[in-house]
C-alpha cells in the first residue's frame, strides 16, 4: 500500500450549519428510510433523493442563492461538507452529493469512473434546473470536475479544486485484488488514516471511517482504477472559468508542485497553500471556510 495523503476535505468534525443560516427546513416524510443521515432538529439541512432516469442520488442541501455544488473523493461521502453547505447563504445555496455507489445513493453494478461521475453530475444539475454552478471538488472530486469543466464549460460558473491532480493518482499498489483477497474496508481505512499526520487524534478521522460501510469493493476498485488512469495535463488551458486551487504543503500525493502545474494551465487561477496534509479542512477548517468564502465573494461583485 502506498502512503496516501488523500481524499478530501473534511471539515468533518464540525458538521454544523452557521448561525446566520436560514430557518431550519425538515425533510419530506417521503424520505426513504435507508438514508443514513439523521438531521437533528434545528439544523438547516434537507437530505433527499434525486432520481436521474433510474439512478437515485442522495443530496444534502442548505441555504438559498446561486448553486454551489460539493463533490467528495474516493473514500468519503457528502457527510464531509455540511459545515460548508450552509455557510454562504443567502448568496449561495449549498448542495453536496453522494456520488453513485457512495453514501445513500444507489449502487449499480458498475459505472464508478471519473467520466461517468461527471456525466451523473450534469444529469443532477439538469434535474435540479441548474444551468451553471460553482463546483467544489476534493481529491477524486477535483479530478471529476476537471473532466466536467473540459466537457461542459458552459455549465461551470467557477471551479474550486482541492487536494487534487491533473494526472494519475495511484493510491493502492494492487487495485485489481480489491474485493478478493484485498478487503475494501481495509483499503479504505488505510487510505483515510494514512492521509493524516501520525499524531492526529483518531477522533478527527473517525467520522470518515464510519462511512466506509456505505460503499463496496466494486465502487472502490473501479474508482481507484479510473484515478490511476486519469490524465488531463496540458488540456486545462481550455478552462476559462474563475478557479481557486487549494493544496496542503505536506500532501504527498496531490503535492504543491502538482497544484502549481494546474495553476499554470488555467488563466487567472488562484492558488492557496495550507500548512497541512491532504485533509486541510480537518486540520484548518476555519481557514478553508474563510478562503472559500472570499473566493465566492469575488464572484458576486
Amino acid at each position: 500500500m502506498l502512503a496516501v495523503a488523500m481524499v478530501l476535505v473534511a471539515g468533518l468534525m464540525t458538521l454544523l450549519g452557521c448561525a446566520d443560516s436560514p430557518p431550519p427546513t425538515r425533510e419530506s416524510p417521503a424520505k426513504p428510510e435507508k438514508l443514513a443521515d439523521v438531521i437533528t432538529a434545528g439544523e438547516p439541512f434537507t437530505r433527499h433523493i434525486v432520481d436521474l432516469d433510474g439512478l437515485r442520488l442522495s443530496i444534502l442541501e442548505a441555504g438559498t442563492g446561486d448553486p454551489l455544488i460539493f463533490v467528495h473523493g474516493v473514500v468519503t461521502t457528502s457527510n464531509i461538507f455540511p459545515k460548508y453547505v450552509a455557510a454562504y447563504s443567502p448568496d449561495f445555496r449549498g448542495i453536496a452529493v453522494d456520488l453513485r455507489g457512495y453514501g445513500d445513493s444507489d449502487k449499480p453494478a458498475t459505472g464508478f469512473t471519473i467520466d461517468q461521475f461527471s456525466k451523473d453530475l450534469i444529469k443532477l444539475a439538469d434535474a435540479l434546473h441548474i444551468d451553471k454552478a460553482v463546483w467544489v471538488g476534493v481529491s477524486m472530486g477535483g479530478m471529476i470536475l476537471q473532466r466536467l469543466a473540459l466537457d461542459h464549460p458552459d455549465r461551470v460558473r467557477a471551479l474550486v479544486l482541492v487536494s487534487t491532480t491533473d494526472g494519475a493518482m495511484i493510491l493502492d499498489d494492487d487495485i485489481p485484488t480489491i474485493g478478493a483477497p484485498h478487503d475494501y474496508r481495509d483499503v479504505s481505512k488505510n487510505m483515510i488514516v494514512e492521509s493524516f499526520p501520525e499524531d492526529t487524534p483518531s477522533k478527527t478521522y473517525q467520522p470518515l471511517l464510519d462511512r466506509i460501510r456505505t460503499w463496496n469493493a466494486t465502487v472502490i476498485r473501479e474508482a481507484l482504477t479510473s484515478m490511476s488512469q486519469f490524465n488531463v495535463h496540458g488540456q486545462l488551458t481550455r478552462i476559462a472559468a474563475p478557479t481557486l486551487i487549494m493544496v496542503g504543503a505536506k500532501d504527498g500525493v496531490a503535492t504543491p508542485t502538482i497544484a502549481k502545474g494546474i495553476q499554470s494551465q488555467i488563466a487567472g487561477a488562484q492558488l492557496v497553500e495550507f500548512d497541512t496534509g491532504h485533509f486541510m479542512m480537518a486540520e484548518d477548517p476555519e481557514k478553508f471556510r474563510a478562503l472559500l468564502g472570499d473566493f465566492l465573494k469575488q464572484l458576486t461583485r
